[in-house]
C-alpha cells in the first residue's frame, strides 16, 4: 500500500424516493468528496433498490451502494460525517477490509 493508504468498504442506502439520475448524482458526490480527501476509488457497485428488513426513517426500501476504496485513516472520520450530513443517504456503514476479504468477490 502506498502513502499509508488502507482499504475500506462503505455500504450506504440512498432514499428510494429519488430517481436514477438523482441516485447517480448522490453516488458521484460521495466519490468526489472521497477523492478530494486523497482517497482512491477501487470499485462502485450499485446493487439497486431492495426491501429493508425494518423501517429506517419511515422508509421500507432503499437503493444500496457498495463503495470500495483506499484512503488515509485520518480521512475516514470526516468522510463518515459527510455521509451523515447528506440528506439523501438514510443509513451507512464503513469497515476496514483485510486481505482475506479482498479475495472474495461479492
Amino acid at each position: 500500500m502506498s502513502d499509508n493508504l488502507r482499504k475500506y468498504e462503505t455500504v450506504f442506502i440512498v432514499r428510494p424516493t429519488l430517481d436514477d439520475e438523482s441516485v447517480d448524482r448522490c453516488v458521484a458526490t460521495v466519490e468526489e468528496y472521497l477523492k478530494a480527501q486523497g482517497g482512491k476509488i477501487l470499485s462502485t457497485d450499485k446493487k439497486g433498490r431492495k426491501r429493508l428488513s425494518y423501517e429506517v426513517k419511515k422508509l421500507r426500501d432503499g437503493f444500496f451502494v457498495v463503495l470500495r476504496y483506499e484512503a488515509k485513516p485520518e480521512s475516514i472520520t470526516p468522510f463518515k460525517r459527510q455521509i451523515q450530513l447528506n440528506e439523501d443517504i438514510i443509513r451507512s456503514i464503513t469497515v476496514t477490509l483485510e486481505e482475506e476479504a479482498l479475495q472474495v468477490n461479492l
